[in-house]
């Protein structure tokens, strides 16, 4: 239950959505409630292709599947995605994470929708190396 201050808080809700622990005070379950979870704080700062590697990169032995929600801006103007440093980070993941098995990215496909924004315009929503997320319609 985090606090709606503004910072960061998108992060711990997802992670909530998936780890959440059963039988607790909140009548919720996350849909994985047993897995372990751990965050990586890299938004605060500027933000670049070496910074993203870094965070897509980070423990691929221990981290088995990476929950992304950041890109280009959902403006319906802005088409950008992975620079070389992160792709290469996407291609030593999927081939060498989780020991060979590889690793697994999600990503959210974003909330461009009420500015005609499509999610097949960014790079990392439309990378053969995520799964890309969303809902169905801005009403859910």
């Amino acid at each position: 239950m985090p606090r709606d201050n503004g910072d960061n808080k998108h992060g711990t809700r997802c992670a909530g959505e998936v780890a959440a622990v059963a039988f607790n005070q909140y009548c919720g379950v996350g849909v994985a409630y047993n897995a372990s979870i751990g965050g990586v704080r890299m938004l605060d700062g500027i933000v670049n292709d070496a910074v993203e590697a870094r965070a897509l990169g980070l423990n691929i032995n221990h981290i088995d599947i990476y929950s992304a929600s950041w890109g280009p801006e959902d403006d319906g103007r802005t088409v950008d995605g992975p620079g070389p440093l992160a792709r290469r980070a996407f291609i030593n993941g999927v081939t060498s994470g989780r020991h060979g098995k590889g690793s697994i990215f999600v990503w959210a496909s974003g909330n461009g929708g009420r500015h005609i924004d499509s999610c097949n315009c960014d790079g990392y929503t439309n990378s053969i190396f995520t799964l890309s997320i969303s809902s169905a319609t801005q009403g859910g």
